[in-house]
């Protein structure tokens, strides 16, 4: 590679850099306009994330991890972590004074996944600088304001989800698998972005297992450095977790198991993993062949998980047990993020295009790259294999790859298009091209394409001609009650009026699933009964929506069907349809 590269030297970082963030804030700003002027692109968790503070600030427990207002009086137990609460409730606190609660929430929303997106983009291009060079750190720039799944989902305005801090926290930790100096710092450090990943949220752990598989690898291969860099890690992890579970969580519920948080059963899990890796370690001071340090890693691994099994087991089966097998089958099915991504390569190919094919493509551009560089990229590809391997069950399993793909993308093709031979020259140049147009594509291809609402549209309830701040503030003019609503309208319900719901989409109550999928997609006898169960004081749908089978009750109301025992509240300016119970 030319050492006159751009973005090679420390000067072209100092150019390239501030303009490539700038770009990234400029992508920003439709999604910017559309939150301030119209209140739209929050999803269903930035909605909920943002009351969550709101009720915070209001005076809830820090340790009440409840939402009092779905499905009153008992409410909603979440699993969320009050460590991404804390920061922004004292963004929120800031502003408030001088905007008032509505506005702080929108800049906040604006202020927050920016300063994240900074952030990730920053430590992107230092760490791809260090261990590829700086011609491949500008690609992995550039790649982050182009993939979608980066800039427009994970760092866009409104993300204040805890996906964005979990990403970073990965970045972080696999930083300290690869970076060669300072071992036991390093595995100190991937402990540390460990546990707060883990006290966060569970989405990352099997990139946090896969990191262990790293790091006893190397230690196997006796490779400088790798026993401390592995004690660092697994006896930070082990003793910053359970601090970490009892900053945030009652202890009245400290022994309590969950398989949605980190708890008991997490802890053992942690608590293992240092004890044999200090076996592995010790043992190795003695057995310094390969053969014999696998022989060892086998044998206290599979010791460990007989102990572990009857612990754990429990959660093996998923976060969903608390719903009836046949819930499971009528109701999961219709979220989005958890259809395998087949799905969408068949279905769904302008998503596709813009969500998915750009991390497989770069999965298979690092493999190749890393087959002709002696394995120099092999744990990059690590990751990039999991997540591609595991979206074809999961479709949300591809944010495993995000922590990397940005590094892996620039590394392979920086190389490629410096390569001596031209078909690998081009073949760096189509990747380029394919990953960084992504979403242009996928957006023309839909356009290309588009026929108008087919079967699979038409049996969704979508509400996107509803579900933003500005139309649900409308809901204020009506006097305090509880609404019986559609799954997603949950959240910004709560965050935008005064009443109380009956649904969202959060996996510790089969109730909140299911009020907002099935009554709807039912009949009148099913919709009444669910009503008078939750004892709610309104039904609201969207104008134009469709639930389920044409002739569903949702699909009626929406569509301007009555009911004796409804009666339709104006709501004017709005498509909403707010419809009183008076029977």
């Amino acid at each position: 590679m030319a050492k006159t590269a751009l973005f090679q030297s420390r000067q072209s970082q100092r150019v390239a850099l501030p303009v490539l963030i700038f770009l990234y804030l400029v992508v920003q700003i439709p999604a910017a306009k559309a939150l301030f002027q119209h209140g739209k692109g929050l999803t269903t968790d930035d909605a909920m994330r943002l009351v969550q503070v709101r009720d915070l600030l209001a005076g809830q427990g820090w340790y009440d991890l409840f939402q009092h207002r779905v499905l009153p009086p008992d409410g909603l137990s979440m699993h969320w972590s009050r460590y991404i609460d804390a920061p922004m409730a004292a963004i929120m606190t800031a502003l408030q004074p001088f905007v008032g609660d509505d506005l702080a929430a929108r800049i906040l929303a604006t202020v927050w996944p920016l300063a994240l997106g900074i952030l990730f983009l920053l430590m992107t291009a230092h760490m791809t600088r260090r261990l590829y060079g700086g011609q491949a750190a500008l690609l992995a720039l550039v790649v982050i304001t182009g993939y979608e799944l980066l800039s427009g989902a994970g760092f866009r305005i409104g993300a204040t989800d805890h996906h964005a801090v979990q990403v970073i926290l990965m970045l972080g930790l696999f930083g300290s698998l690869v970076l060669p100096d300072r071992p036991l710092a390093r595995g100190i450090i991937g402990g540390l972005c460990a546990a707060l990943s883990l006290a966060v949220g569970l989405e990352m752990i099997l990139f946090i297992g896969l990191a262990g598989i790293v790091l006893v690898a190397a230690q196997i291969r006796c490779q400088s450095g790798a026993d401390v860099r592995l004690l660092g890690f697994s006896a930070t992890l082990a003793a910053a977790s359970p601090v970490l579970m009892a900053g945030q969580l009652a202890p009245s519920l400290w022994s309590v198991p969950v398989c949605d948080a980190l708890s008991p059963p997490l802890l053992a899990v942690t608590t293992a993993a240092f004890l044999c890796s200090a076996v592995l370690v010790l043992g190795g001071r003695y057995l310094h062949g390969t053969a014999a340090r696998l022989a060892l890693t086998a044998a206290t691994g599979a010791a460990a998980a007989l102990v572990l099994l009857p612990m754990i087991q429990p959660c093996l089966a998923g976060p969903y047990t608390a719903m009836s097998p046949e819930a499971q089958r009528t109701l999961l099915g219709r979220i989005q993020e958890i259809r395998p991504a087949w799905f969408y390569l068949t279905n769904e190919t302008g998503a596709a295009i813009a969500l998915i094919l750009p991390l497989y493509v770069t999965a298979l551009a690092t493999a190749v790259y890393a087959a002709a560089n002696r394995g120099k990229g092999l744990v990059l590809f690590s990751f990039l294999a999991m997540a591609t391997v595991l979206s074809f069950w999961q479709f949300r399993m591809l944010t495993m790859g995000l922590p990397v793909v940005a590094i892996a993308f620039g590394a392979s093709c920086a190389w490629a298009i410096n390569h001596d031979k031209t078909v690998v020259r081009i073949g760096g140049l189509v990747v380029m091209i394919g990953v960084l147009l992504s979403k242009p594509f996928g957006v023309a291809y839909v356009t290309a394409t588009w026929v108008g609402p087919g079967p699979a549209r038409a049996t969704t309830a979508l509400g996107d001609q509803c579900n933003d701040i500005d139309q649900m503030s409308a809901l204020n003019a009506a006097p305090a009650g509880v609404i019986f609503n559609p799954i997603n309208f949950g959240p910004i319900i709560l965050l935008s009026s005064h009443h109380s719901v009956t649904s969202a989409p959060y996996h510790r109550s089969a109730d909140a699933f299911s009020n907002g999928i099935l009554p709807f997609g039912g009949d009148e006898a099913a919709l009444r009964a669910a009503v008078e169960r939750t004892r709610s004081d309104y039904v609201l749908v969207c104008d134009g929506d469709t639930f389920g089978p044409k002739d569903s009750i949702g699909t009626q109301l929406s569509h301007g069907g009555t009911l004796p025992w409804l009666t339709k509240v104006p709501m004017d300016g709005t498509n909403l349809v707010l419809l009183k119970v008076t029977e």
